[in-house]
């Protein structure tokens, strides 16, 4: 019996706590920006993904460029490969660090974003 009466009195406290919306299109504006939100941080992440995919190729390649002009011993252009051989490690060297300092601070601002939005909706 307490049962059916706690029932009723939540039943009428629901329905008196009934919300009132300001325009009538205001929910579907909400759920599409929810939408939009979700969508966007799908794409970031895929963007995300790519850019570490690339990264990992990019710098086999250089890798890769590097050995090989260690064990050629000719002139390229009329220049000693040992002349180029510095220069080109020093530019990949810097290149390699700069870009993938700011993959990895790109990833952690995008991480602490989504931990953000996930606790606001």
């Amino acid at each position: 019996m307490k049962e059916t009466d706690s029932e009723m009195t939540f039943s009428r406290m629901m329905s008196k706590s009934k919300l009132e919306v300001p325009f009538p299109e205001f929910e579907d504006r909400v759920m599409g920006l929810i939408e939009k939100k979700l969508s966007r941080k799908l794409s970031i992440n895929r963007d995300i993904k790519l850019s570490w995919l690339f990264f990992i190729l990019g710098s086999a390649f250089g890798i890769t460029v590097t050995v090989l002009l260690l064990r050629i011993k000719q002139p390229v252009l009329g220049m000693e490969i040992d002349k180029l051989t510095l220069p080109f490690l020093i530019i990949f060297s810097f290149l390699l660090l700069s870009h993938l300092d700011s993959l990895i601070d790109f990833y952690k601002r995008q991480k602490k974003l989504n931990e953000t939005l996930t606790r606001t909706v």
